[in-house]
């Protein structure tokens, strides 16, 4: 598994084991007992960065209860993105398990609702659930989040001497122009899609 110390691959290898074998995932006194740990704040502090890293989540009515996410990564979904005109972020605190083969280079990583057409000839359309790498910076031509004037919108990033344009995949948007002036911000760099039926 990618990001995963010796130590914490072995909590998670035996959180999987145990699972298996019981149907129940197992207590932090099994686990410590198991992998030889004094304390129970050592299995926490590995169950807390797996659960950071996306591999497993915590089920909040169990006592020691979590889910093993043995197909990816479990990423936030931080609200909608316009594929439009930009519009405000709608945080929804969901989470979307998404493939270890979208997760190119280091995070970290979060997921967007892609709301509008201006993507499509990018294949990015309506309902759509982007992966975007969080970085500040993004190359020419990149397709990004760009938070403009507390505003969000995924478009293509076309650097000028004066000034920055977001184009559009659809010929029904102009290219939004951004001069020195105005407010932008990189939020990040399209990484794929999740497309739900």
């Amino acid at each position: 598994m990618q990001n995963l110390t010796l130590n914490q691959k072995k909590v998670l290898d035996f959180i999987k084991k145990y699972f298996d074998k019981h149907g129940t995932p197992p207590t932090y006194e099994v686990i410590a007992t198991h992998l030889g740990y004094k304390a129970k704040s050592t299995v926490h502090h590995y169950i807390q960065t797996l659960i950071d890293k996306g591999y497993i989540t915590k089920e909040n009515h169990l006592s020691h209860g979590v889910t093993v996410h043995s197909e990816g990564h479990l990423l936030p979904i931080l609200g909608k993105v316009a594929a439009g005109q930009p519009l405000d972020f709608k945080k929804s605190g969901d989470y979307l398990e998404v493939p270890s083969y979208m997760m190119k280079g280091p995070g970290p990583y979060f997921v967007l609702h892609v709301s509008g057409d201006s993507m499509v000839g990018e294949c990015i359309q309506d309902g759509d659930y982007v992966i975007i790498r969080e970085q500040a910076t993004a190359d020419n031509g990149d397709i990004v989040v760009a938070e403009i004037d507390d505003g969000a919108t995924i478009k293509r990033l076309h650097k000028r001497r004066s000034h920055v344009e977001l184009h559009s995949a659809n010929e029904k948007y102009k290219p939004i122009v951004i001069e020195d002036t105005r407010h932008l911000r990189i939020a990040g760099v399209y990484c794929g899609l999740i497309r739900k039926p």
